[in-house]
């Protein structure tokens, strides 16, 4: 390996250290003196406060109305934008309740009263059924199976409801 030659070693060493030493001699004294000099310069500058002839003071200023400039307008915008949604909110439910009135008035308006006929007519088919039963069953059957309730009626109303229901009976079987 070249790099452990001990041949070269010196030579080696003795350039390293004569190019980073020229380097830092350099630095120390061209660069960090003029570095320096510039940044005292700012910084009393920026710390002066000088009444209107300092040019940063202007800059200090300007910038205290650029940020009470920008704090207002962002206020403003968010004032508006708060205004906005509260409007579009109003205005969105106004138009939902609107839209569901007249879905009410004129859709369901039709489903409920299908709903309501179809109710009817499952209601009166069974009721139908029942009386049925009690015509075609023997008294003690329907007695006992409690399809008729615990009232109870004259003979003259039940021979009635029975001859009644029957001919129903009759006309369904026909049918």
């Amino acid at each position: 390996m070249p790099q452990l030659d001990t041949l070269t070693f010196f030579s080696q060493f003795f350039w390293l250290c004569f190019f980073f030493l020229g380097f830092y001699l350099t630095l120390v004294k061209y660069f960090l003196p003029r570095m320096s000099k510039i940044l005292k310069i700012r910084s009393l500058r920026m710390n002066s406060n000088t009444g209107t002839g300092g040019f940063f003071s202007e800059i200090q200023k300007e910038n205290a109305d650029l940020q009470k400039t920008r704090d207002q307008s962002l206020s403003t915008a968010l004032k508006e934008s708060r205004t906005f949604f509260n409007q579009s909110f109003i205005t969105t439910n106004t138009w939902l309740s609107n839209v569901l009135q007249e879905i009410n008035k004129n859709q369901f308006l039709e489903m409920n009263k299908n709903y309501i006929t179809s109710i009817s007519n499952l209601s009166t088919s069974q009721s139908l059924i029942l009386n049925n039963l009690k015509v075609v069953l023997a008294p003690s059957a329907y007695k006992i199976s409690q399809i008729v309730g615990s009232t109870k009626t004259n003979d003259k109303e039940a021979s009635f409801k029975e001859k009644f229901f029957t001919g129903n009976l009759v006309e369904n079987l026909t049918k």
